[in-house]
């Protein structure tokens, strides 16, 4: 066996044909293989493809927001993203700006007529815009790990004079702390409930069939992105990002707050994870956006995150995921508790036209089998137009839950807090004033008093002993405790008083309110009028309003506000009221009555004394003449029923 290698294919060639020619001349057989390989570089100059995941323009709240009753602290936590160190020109090269609203200055829902949106605006020119018509928290270079600057004002602290030596702005407590290994960044606002009313918020009324007329105060947080020049954003316009809010308060029973997104483009936005009790697999992702008035809806994307690990690995939701949720869907018996739309497909109500034009969109995404995280983070990216420039704007929403979703068709529920633990409401009876304790109704036996005069009731008004209260009155002097509305209910012996009274209490505007009885109760005992039967066995007057009140066929009033002052006009006026109950034969006993109302009730305490300044004292007398009745011997039974409020 004979190997031979040849440098080339010609000499392969040749050497072939040589073997070929001597095998026919000399008759031998030869087996022969030949096997060539070839090997061969081309150098092409082109460059190939280097792609890089690049982070966006993002703030959004994350757990909602919370409020300390004890330090009157709004907090809010949202998440953002810091510029990506891991490689040159990003997208997300801006420069952020921080900021509040200020009290006083008109804003639009989503802030769309913030003078930094205007086209060709610098960082300076937005910054001095910031500064002269909102209130500037904080800058964050357009660098890698860039902290949160403070304004120079707020730079050296609140001084010797803590916080009552500062400005809102300074007072406002804004963190940013960086998430290990991810561009993610958690900026924290804590903001007192006082700044807030003074400073932030502007009031507005509003009125609900329900509880009546209250008291709301509008302010928004907002972050402005300025584009730092790159190969990508070389052109890029200025973005903001801006949450509204609202503070809902009850002066008469408690207060809530409201809470509205608002991203420049939606004006609110709510999600909600659901699953199908008939099958476990089928899990949904329901987002629902309004947007600002004169933006068309585009097209809505999201990313699901593959795991719970740092960093987090988002995976696109893609249209195989869509369709294979979508089958299964179709077949539930019923999926209408699910949704009522095909999945991955916008459903949009549009309302008006052109710059008056206004977008309701939802959309439902799946959450997929390959998704076995027990957090549940969707990154969603929505794409609309402006109807005056005819821009494509895109606005981002991130959120995640870590609950499990929900079966369909469960009843939702609502928490609320009370804030109505400020103010203590007292009773002190007859002329030795003996305490009592009530709540929203109290009933007075006038047979356990020895005569008409010892039927008198004297209603204290006061802040609650806890320190809060009385932080609360010392900080908002201008608000003050009055009664608003009184009945009573007077019923002789064996008169028909329900057992159970449900009165309704709403506001009347001003934080004042009003008292609707009971309809068992009128019907039991109508309100008395001209007209009222002289053999009625239970009537109900009303003794109290706005300006006080006389009852029909009376000269008298039957409640009297006690002036606090020892003005001689004021005291007269309450010593005149009381000659209607204990006589003018005694007025030395009618002064010592007065002075014992407005001060023994303050003296069970060191902590009623120090909330004396804020009380209210009003006297009741829960009598009633009945028609050819002598009083000798009368008994009769009165139900009083009041409603108070806290107001300028």
């Amino acid at each position: 066996m004979v190997t031979v290698s040849t440098p080339d294919l010609e000499t392969m060639n040749a050497l072939t044909a040589a073997v070929d020619m001597d095998s026919l001349t000399h008759g031998g057989l030869v087996l022969g293989a030949v096997e060539g390989t070839q090997s061969q570089v081309v150098d092409d100059a082109a460059p190939y493809l280097v792609t890089a995941v690049q982070s966006v323009p993002t703030l959004s709240l994350l757990d909602g927001v919370s409020f300390d009753n004890e330090t009157a602290v709004w907090t809010l936590v949202f998440e953002t993203m810091q510029v990506d160190a891991s490689g040159p020109d990003q997208i997300n090269a801006y420069s952020r700006l921080l900021y509040l609203t200020r009290n006083g200055t008109e804003h639009a829902q989503a802030d769309t007529r913030n003078a930094c949106l205007n086209k060709n605006t610098s960082l300076e020119m937005c910054r001095a815009a910031l500064e002269a018509d909102y209130v500037l928290l904080g800058e964050v270079a357009a660098a890698p790990g860039a902290a949160l600057v403070l304004p120079a004002a707020c730079a050296a602290g609140c001084g010797p004079e803590g916080a009552a030596g500062c400005s809102a702005a300074c007072r406002v407590n804004a963190s940013l702390e960086s998430t290990a290994g991810s561009a993610l960044q958690t900026l924290t606002l804590r903001v007192r409930h006082e700044d807030i009313r003074r400073a932030f918020g502007r009031f507005t009324p509003r009125v609900s069939p329900l509880y009546g007329s209250t008291q709301t105060v509008e302010f928004g947080v907002g972050m402005v992105f300025v584009p730092v020049l790159n190969a990508y954003n070389g052109a890029a316009n200025n973005i903001l990002i801006f949450n509204s809010f609202s503070v809902i308060e009850n002066t008469f029973d408690e207060v809530a707050i409201v809470k509205q997104s608002a991203y420049s483009i939606a004006t609110h936005v709510a999600f909600w994870t659901a699953s199908a009790q008939q099958d476990a697999r089928v899990r949904l992702a329901t987002v629902e956006y309004l947007l600002d008035f004169g933006h068309s809806l585009e097209n809505i994307t999201a990313a699901l995150n593959e795991n719970a690990l740092t960093p987090m690995t988002m995976r696109a939701i893609d249209e195989d995921d869509c369709a294979a949720m979508q089958a299964l869907v179709d077949d539930l018996d019923d999926s209408t508790c699910l949704t009522k739309q095909p999945l991955c497909r916008p459903s949009v109500y549009v309302d008006g036209a052109g710059a008056n034009m206004q977008v309701w969109a939802t959309i439902v995404f799946p959450i997929p089998a390959w998704h076995t995280s027990r957090t549940i983070q969707f990154n969603t990216l929505l794409r609309t137009r402006d109807a005056a420039s005819d821009m494509l704007m895109l606005s981002t929403l991130n959120f995640a839950t870590t609950h499990t979703p929900r079966v369909a068709c469960q009843a939702s529920q609502t928490t609320a807090f009370d804030a109505t633990q400020h103010v203590r409401a007292e009773v002190y009876r007859g002329s030795n004033l003996v305490y009592e304790k009530i709540s929203g109704t109290f009933s007075m036996h006038n047979d356990t008093a020895l005569s008409m005069a010892e039927a008198l009731v004297t209603l204290v008004l006061r802040p609650d002993d806890s320190d809060q209260a009385l932080e609360y009155f010392q900080t908002y002097t201008d608000e003050t405790l009055r009664l608003d509305d009184l009945y009573m209910s007077h019923a002789k012996i064996g008169g028909a008083i329900p057992a159970h009274v449900s009165n309704v209490v709403k506001g009347s505007g001003g934080g004042r309110s009003t008292l609707t009885l009971d309809p068992q109760l009128v019907h039991a005992c109508p309100l008395k009028t001209p007209e009222t039967p002289t053999g009625a066995a239970c009537v109900t007057t009303h003794d109290w309003g706005p300006a006080g009140l006389q009852r029909p066929g009376s000269a008298t009033f039957f409640v009297h506000k006690v002036n606090a002052s020892d003005d001689a006009a004021n005291v007269a006026a309450d010593v005149a009221w009381l000659e209607n109950v204990f006589g003018s034969s005694d007025m030395d006993l009618l002064h010592r009555f007065r002075t014992a109302a407005l001060t023994r009730p303050f003296s069970r305490s060191v902590r009623a004394q120090v909330r004396q300044q804020y009380a209210a004292v009003y006297w009741i007398w829960p009598v009633y003449s009945w028609p050819n009745m002598p009083p000798i011997g009368l008994v009769d039974k009165t139900l009083i029923s009041l409603a108070w409020s806290i107001a300028h």
